[in-house]
């Protein structure tokens, strides 16, 4: 049989419940009474691609992008309000390792019961059962109710079910990255051998070099749509771009998510001069391959420039760079606001460089013995 995924012009609303009021101060026992107004919002929007054997396609995106609720819609858990999801293969998610727990039941009654969930026939459940046990660590543990177990056991009894067998199509959402150190190890070697054997992976992660190194595919996501599907550097691409486009509060999150995502460019501001209708900042970077950088931006108080650098030859910057040639130092000068606070502008002050627009990386400190001029 030929295993594949298919999403066709696939969208999904939801119903968002609020509360009725006309007024702001309608809070409280009024409010309680007041009723509620269901509207519905749409959180996909035409997705649609074809995933064929081979496939490791990395699901990308800021927080709040659709990728959770993608693979939800792919594993058949949301039906979408428009268009159709075909899957040839059996199926497994690694999304949630305790969802569809039943507190009261035994340990063996939720392995049954979630085994089954998952499309398991009693004889595949039957045969996997004493490993399920064993590898979760609960043998002895069978016939406890499951509310007196901790979570960190909880997570284990989810994930060994998870993975008790070899689906064609896996979908997950981040690697699994709990548990105590014996269990991680376990954990880890099972899900490679799952990841490789599957002839069909859709895995949601905010690790940039993860996918590098196991996908071969990107999807990404932006505000429930698809802003790209294809090769995987031209996907990270595509994110790098839409991340160097949010305000700074996203372009936080997604950095401090994934500390690799513009690679690993260095650099640092030097000087800050204030003259009357410009503001001039110096100091030295390279991009995320180690070479000149080809654009700056500076963001504060709210504002935000891109600007080409004039590159200056440094021998301090090459010599501490081990480089023989290229120009590592920069300069450049923004306009200064009509209405300019200095503090203001200093305390919010972040100036990235990189090779291209969408390549600017983590933000450059500014040095401990900076200048700091006003004229």
């Amino acid at each position: 049989m030929t295993v594949c995924l298919n999403v066709h012009d696939v969208s999904l609303e939801l119903p968002l419940d609020l509360q009725r009021g006309s007024t702001a101060g309608a809070m409280g026992f009024k409010a309680a009474l007041s009723g509620s107004v269901r509207r519905y919002a749409t959180v996909l929007s035409r997705i649609e691609f074809a995933a064929r054997e081979g496939d490791r396609i990395a699901l990308i995106g800021l927080n709040g992008a659709g990728k959770s609720t993608l693979l939800r819609v792919l594993n058949g858990a949301l039906a979408p309000t428009r268009g159709s999801v075909e899957r040839r293969g059996t199926m497994q998610s690694l999304l949630n390792a305790t969802i569809g727990f039943s507190e009261y039941a035994s340990v063996t009654e939720n392995i049954i019961l979630r085994g089954t969930a998952m499309g398991l026939r009693r004889r595949q459940l039957l045969h996997a059962l004493g490993d399920i046990l064993d590898f979760s660590g609960l043998r002895d543990r069978a016939n406890y109710r499951l509310h007196a177990l901790s979570s960190g056991q909880r997570m284990r009894l989810g994930f060994a079910i998870s993975t008790c067998v070899q689906p064609d199509i896996l979908l997950m959402d981040e690697w699994i990255a709990t548990g105590d150190a014996a269990f991680m190890e376990r954990a880890r070697s099972r899900m490679e051998d799952r990841f490789n054997h599957s002839r069909i992976v859709v895995m949601a992660s905010h690790g940039i070099e993860l996918h590098r190194r196991v996908c071969n595919k990107a999807l990404v996501m932006d505000n429930g749509k698809m802003r790209y599907f294809g090769d995987i550097e031209e996907g990270i691409e595509a994110y790098q771009d839409i991340v160097s486009r949010v305000g700074a509060q996203l372009q936080t999150q997604a950095r401090a998510s994934d500390p690799l995502l513009f690679g690993h460019a260095t650099g640092v501001v030097e000087r800050v001069r204030i003259v009357e209708g410009g503001i001039e900042l110096e100091g030295w970077a390279t991009d995320d391959r180690g070479g000149e950088v080809g654009m700056v931006l500076v963001e504060a108080n709210g504002v935000r420039e891109m600007l080409e650098p004039e590159r200056v030859d440094r021998l301090d910057v090459r010599l501490h760079l081990a480089k023989k040639s290229g120009r590592y130092g920069f300069r450049v000068t923004m306009l200064r606001p009509a209405r300019f606070d200095p503090d203001g502008f200093i305390s919010t002050l972040r100036v990235s460089a990189g090779r291209l627009a969408g390549k600017a990386g983590a933000p450059l400190p500014l040095a401990n013995a900076a200048l700091i001029e006003m004229n």
